[in-house]
Order: structure tokens, then C-alpha cells, then sequence
């Protein structure tokens, strides 16, 4: 029998628990392959900056014809990654537009020449989709996307660091607002709730009230105190199964949003 020591099989990685298999999933290879055919993986073929031309990829009145196998190694690559992303995707159940979105940000990238291989591939694929969501407003955590990938979210963070500074890329810190309706639906509580989480969120972050805390963490903490207020109370396990958030940090967090209950809650109708 065929042993393995180390490298991915069968969606297991050394060391770590088993990852998501969604690579047989036939929705996963058409959505992949009718976007290649969008972008056109012709247009990232020929390196016009080795050829010295400019974009037509002409040098002095002559075209430079590409390498075949160089090509096909390129396309089969982008392929990986491209399916890799909505794998990804389909396990966070995103949206097709942050999917377009992603899919665009990583031609960019090929464009420019970052490093998509080897041991960085899955990373940046990963950290790809991330921008996309935070560029969407549809905001998940790093955390959510370790848990969807099996990528370290430490790798993950410093992959989209490398491609926000690569790309010159404006990327916007997620709000706790973007996380709260999320969460209030997976939980389960009551539209009274959930709006009056979100108007609560929105005035910590306003008041900056967080004390440097994450918004996810914030988010997590903001619902466990309304949940408990408006009588649709879930435990602090139960916070943290949602969120991915630990139980230790939420309670943190809820003791310094607690310093300032009355500024947090005036106003708001509690009823």
C-alpha cells in the first residue's frame, strides 16, 4: 500500500485536522472553467515586460510567439487556483459576486507577476477570496476561512498583506455591523434582536469602544449582551461555536463594552 509521510492527499494535511474535500463537486469545475473562458487566459500568456513591448506584446515590430509549455504549465496553474477559490467559496456559501470579484483580483495578480506557487498557492488563493469579501462588505473572519480551508489564518493574514501591498490595494478593516446580522441569523435570535445588535454595534464603533479589540471579537460581544437583554439570551458556548470567537475573549470584551452600558443602550427601545 502506497505510503505518504508528508504533502496533502485525500484532504488531509499533516498535522491538522481533515480539510473540506469540494473538488468533485461538478458545479465547482463549471463555474471555474466558464470563467476562465471570461477573463481570457490568453491575455496573461505573453509577459510583455520580458518581451519589452507594450501591450499588444510587440518588440520592435515583432511579435514574440509565447512558449507552448510554459503556457500550458501557466493555464494549468491558474486552473488549480481559480478552482481552489471557489471551493473556498462554495464551503463559506458566498455569493457569485464575490466570487467575480476574487476571480478578478487574482488575474490581477498573475498579472503582476506574484507568487502563486508552490508552498504560497493555497494562501494566496485563500487570501484572494478574502479581499474579495472585505472589498463586497460581506466580511469573514480569518478564523472562518482557516476553518474552510485548513490554511493557517496566520499564512492567510500574511498573504493578503503581501497582496494588498503588492496590488496597491485600498482595503477596508470589516466593520462590527457587517458581522452581527450574519451571526444573530446563525443563531438564531428574533429580528428585534438582531436590530437592535446592529444599532449597538455601530455606536461602539463609533464611540471606538472596542479598546482595540477585532471587530469579529466586538460583534460576538455585542450580541451576547443584547441576546441577554432583550430575553432571547444564548450562552457564551454558544457564542463562540458561531463566531469562532473563544469563550475567554468574548467575556473580555463583553466586560469593557459593560463599562459603558447606558452610553451603549440610550436610546435604543428595548421592548
Amino acid at each position: 500500500m502506497e505510503r505518504r509521510v508528508c504533502g496533502r492527499r485525500d484532504g488531509l494535511q499533516r498535522g491538522r485536522r481533515r480539510v473540506p474535500q469540494l473538488r468533485h463537486d461538478p458545479r465547482v469545475g463549471d463555474t471555474a472553467d466558464a470563467r476562465l473562458d471570461s477573463v481570457s487566459l490568453s491575455t496573461y500568456l505573453v509577459d510583455t515586460k520580458k518581451s519589452g513591448g507594450g501591450a499588444d506584446g510587440e518588440s520592435g515590430g515583432k511579435h514574440k510567439r509565447p512558449n507552448i509549455s510554459s503556457d500550458s504549465a501557466k493555464v494549468r496553474r491558474m486552473q488549480r487556483n481559480m478552482t481552489r477559490i471557489q471551493e473556498v467559496a462554495d464551503y463559506l456559501s458566498l455569493p457569485k459576486k464575490i466570487v467575480e470579484i476574487a476571480l478578478d483580483v487574482y488575474a490581477e495578480a498573475e498579472k503582476q507577476g506574484v507568487n502563486m506557487r508552490g508552498p504560497e498557492r493555497e494562501s494566496m488563493a485563500v487570501a484572494v477570496l478574502f479581499i474579495a469579501c472585505r472589498k463586497a462588505g460581506n466580511a469573514r473572519s480569518l478564523k472562518e476561512f482557516e476553518e474552510a480551508s485548513g490554511v493557517p489564518k496566520r499564512r492567510i493574514g500574511k498573504s493578503f498583506m503581501s497582496l494588498q501591498r503588492r496590488l496597491d490595494l485600498e482595503v477596508k478593516q470589516a466593520s462590527t455591523g457587517e458581522y452581527v446580522q450574519r451571526f444573530c441569523s446563525r443563531l438564531g435570535l428574533p429580528n428585534k434582536t438582531q436590530m437592535i445588535a446592529h444599532a449597538v454595534a455601530k455606536k461602539a464603533d463609533s464611540l471606538e469602544l472596542s479598546n482595540g479589540q477585532p471587530p469579529v471579537a466586538v460583534a460576538a460581544s455585542v450580541i451576547y449582551l443584547v441576546a441577554a437583554y432583550t430575553n432571547s439570551k444564548r450562552s457564551i458556548q454558544e457564542i463562540s461555536d458561531v463566531t469562532m470567537i473563544g469563550e475567554k475573549s468574548v467575556k473580555r470584551v463583553c466586560k469593557e463594552l459593560n463599562k459603558s452600558r447606558v452610553v451603549l443602550f440610550e436610546g435604543v427601545v428595548m421592548t
